[in-house]
């Protein structure tokens, strides 16, 4: 039976395994794609933020999911910057351009949903609750520290993931052309 548990360093090479395997396909490659996938939606958060993370791990306590959470925006963007978008600057320009789009956009709505998240969840773990379970520890955790709001961005052609988030209680905050960014005040 799947559980719930806190991010520990034990979980990286799960956890990025997860995050391609969600991600495109071609992220599934070594190259570019991979890397960009990897440094924007994973390697910040487990390594700067741990324990604004959590887990699914399945019966061998493997995480087969997660939700990853920065919780205040400035300092996010600001280690990011300096850290983080290095690593991408010799890969081609629409995986360099994903990665400062994927962190510049929340600063957009920073004052209202200072933290962010991402969640992602192995296709055999999916539709058991475990992604509203991760929800309910992370908004639990982020109430405990008094953070206003989280927001974060979904496809715009992920009606399933949409549909998720506003049973959730969250609300359509932008629409752009590729992704909706929604908004949850805690």
């Amino acid at each position: 039976m799947p559980t719930i548990r806190p991010y520990q360093a034990k979980d990286k090479e799960n956890v990025r395994n997860v995050c391609i395997q969600t991600g495109p396909e071609k992220a599934a490659q070594e190259g570019p794609v991979r890397t960009a996938i990897l440094t924007t939606y994973c390697d910040y958060y487990v390594e700067c933020e741990p324990k604004n993370c959590f887990v699914i791990a399945d019966g061998n306590d493997e995480a087969v999911g997660y939700i990853f959470c920065a919780e205040d925006y400035g300092a996010y963007y600001a280690r990011f910057k300096k850290d983080y978008l290095p690593k991408v600057k010799g890969l081609p320009i629409p995986q360099r351009f994903e990665c400062w789009i994927a962190g510049w956009i929340p600063r957009w709505f920073v004052k209202r949903y200072p933290a962010h998240l991402h969640i992602d969840i192995l296709k055999d773990y999916q539709r058991q609750g475990l992604g509203s379970q991760l929800m309910d520890n992370l908004t639990a955790h982020l109430r405990s520290k008094g953070v206003p709001g989280v927001m974060l961005g979904v496809g715009s052609g992920n009606v399933k993931g949409r549909n998720f988030y506003r049973k959730y209680g969250f609300k359509e905050v932008r629409k752009l052309p590729f992704s909706v960014i929604m908004g949850l005040e805690l």
